[in-house]
């Protein structure tokens, strides 16, 4: 059947990448009392700070009804906290709370591990190119 073939996507073999990543991530964070979403979520927020709940849902390509509910099981299990936005109390940022920070160093302990092994075989500069390549196609997509 002729027509789009999804091996030749990079965005399908992103998708599959990510998911190993993922699955990996999730059997080395099993027991911790965090997700692979709750990861994500604090990765973003322990790499760029504090964020506007919107901001977050972007970021993960999640619904605002799914970021809500996320961010309640952040907060109560004590990941997170929301703060009003001074400018417009209407806007909830979201704060990574000294709990995650001082368990960031952990999980990141385990998402090193589990990239270095993924990595074996690769050279610097080929990791280098692929994450080029990624970012030119992520700037094109932008564009339409």
């Amino acid at each position: 059947m002729p027509g789009f073939d999804p091996l030749e996507s990079i965005g399908f073999h992103c998708n599959l990448t990510f998911k190993s990543f993922s699955a990996s991530l999730e059997q080395r964070l099993g027991g911790s009392g965090v997700s692979r979403v709750q990861f994500m979520a604090l990765a973003h927020l322990i790499a760029l700070g504090t964020m506007p709940q919107k901001d977050l849902a972007q970021l993960l390509s999640i619904t605002s009804a799914s970021t809500v509910r996320l961010v309640d099981r952040l907060t109560r299990d004590g990941w997170a906290e929301r703060i009003p936005a001074q400018d417009d109390r209407r806007v909830k940022l979201i704060v990574p709370t000294p709990k995650a920070v001082e368990a960031w160093e952990v999980m990141s302990d385990h998402a090193e591990k589990i990239t270095a092994k993924a990595y074996v075989g690769l050279t610097r500069e080929e990791i280098d190119g692929v994450k080029a390549v990624l970012k030119k196609v992520r700037e094109n997509l932008k564009k339409i």
